[in-house]
């Protein structure tokens, strides 16, 4: 997917997790709401050294 930010172009393909339905957690307008957890955890990259300002955080 391509887009555009303040005149950057930059690509950005989404990630796809898949999921398990889960147990039965309500209704809404008739409808039931399931819970799903994912199949496989997701790796989270925690960025280290972060300035905002000058300030680090």
């Amino acid at each position: 997917m391509k887009f555009s930010y303040r005149g950057i172009h930059f690509d950005r393909n989404p990630v796809t997790v898949e999921a398990e339905e889960g147990k039965t957690i309500g209704k809404y307008r008739g409808s039931e709401l399931h819970a799903h957890t994912p199949k496989k955890r997701l790796n989270v990259v925690h960025h280290k050294n972060l300035k905002y300002r000058g300030a680090s955080y």
